[in-house]
């Protein structure tokens, strides 16, 4: 499978619909986008920066389960905090 890039977008992904910011998605869809977000900020910089390789492998996916469960943990509690922050939020504006 080849894929050119442009601007960070494969020719690949210019056939999928382009995400707004309102879009919702899943905790797990938005676990492996920042995995894919660190990988593509590490290949940009052209040279693997040790640290980021490390937690990006951490992020990856083995039979169904992070490869760092502890980096799975701290992402569901990350998830939560935003969750509990836009629910405080609703019900703050509707008082």
């Amino acid at each position: 499978m080849t894929a050119s890039v442009k601007a960070g977008v494969t020719r690949e992904d210019e056939d999928m619909a382009i995400i707004k910011p309102t879009d919702m998605i899943t905790v797990v869809e938005g676990y492996d986008a920042m995995r894919i977000f660190l990988e593509t900020v590490s290949q940009r910089q052209g040279k693997p920066a040790g640290e980021i390789e490390l937690l990006i492998g951490g992020l990856k996916w083995a039979d169904g389960s992070p490869v760092n469960p502890t980096l799975w943990e701290d992402w569901l509690a990350a998830a939560q905090v935003v969750c509990s922050c836009r629910t405080h939020e609703s019900i703050d504006g509707e008082n």
